[in-house]
């Protein structure tokens, strides 16, 4: 199952949930069900050495390294 990020319309709370996509979910704070589903960025790591660093499509290795963090 997902984690889904929420914003309750009425309270304005925001919350994680791991919920299946048809599930119904309310706001822990007020109960609510006018919720608004946000859009999530997830996060990985990668082996830096398995990039072709001279490629003029891809950013710099530098450029690369200050955006990770």
């Amino acid at each position: 199952m997902p984690i889904f990020e929420f914003e309750c319309r009425d309270c304005n709370d925001r919350f994680e949930k791991l919920a299946k996509v048809q599930e119904i979910i309310c706001c822990p704070q007020c109960n609510s069900y006018k919720l608004k589903k946000l859009i999530s960025t997830s996060g990985t790591m990668s082996d830096d050495s398995k990039c072709n660093w001279d490629d003029p499509n891809l950013p710099s290795k530098q450029e690369f390294q200050r955006k990770k963090y």
